[in-house]
């Protein structure tokens, strides 16, 4: 029997904490809040192109890139959730702050993918290697409005 990697330990883990932050709550009033999908996992080949997802984004998916075997991901609107952009900062935020304190999220590096590029193009071009024992996610800035876009270039890399 193998030992799962780092890497797949991390994927465990973000798919955990996408669960949690998707499930439906009771506002204080005791009234149900339905959510739909914080973000959703999206299999890729590090050298395989990354798929258009310009329909899934405008419906306010946040797909997130993965070099790893994962469910088909459903992409229902994601009702009860904050913005694409703001789900998707935090999805940043969380991945960088988890090296110094993780607290259910796991310490992967995060960049943005622009179109044609790879996953690996996207990581030798910021300076992460795709092939060390940790989860690289892709933030598929491509398919994102530009002002979107624009406001998440900065966060990224998370190394």
């Amino acid at each position: 029997m193998t030992m799962p990697t780092l890497a797949e330990d991390q994927i465990e883990e973000l798919t955990a904490w996408l669960s949690a932050s998707s499930r439906n709550g009771v506002s204080p009033c005791g009234d149900s809040i339905k959510r739909g999908p914080f973000a959703e996992c999206v299999g890729i080949g590090l050298d395989d192109a990354a798929p258009d997802l310009t329909a899934e984004i405008a419906l306010g998916c946040l797909p997130l890139l993965i070099a790893a075997d994962v469910p088909a991901p459903a992409f229902t609107e994601p009702q009860g959730q904050p913005v694409l952009m703001d789900r998707a900062q935090q999805v940043a935020w969380r991945a960088g702050a988890a090296k110094a304190r993780p607290e259910g999220f796991p310490a992967v590096a995060m960049d943005g993918l622009e179109a044609g590029q790879t996953l690996r193009d996207a990581c030798a071009a910021a300076g992460v290697d795709p092939d060390a024992d940790r989860a690289v996610i892709g933030l598929p800035l491509y398919a994102m409005l530009p002002g979107v876009a624009m406001k998440l270039r900065p966060l990224l890399p998370v190394r």
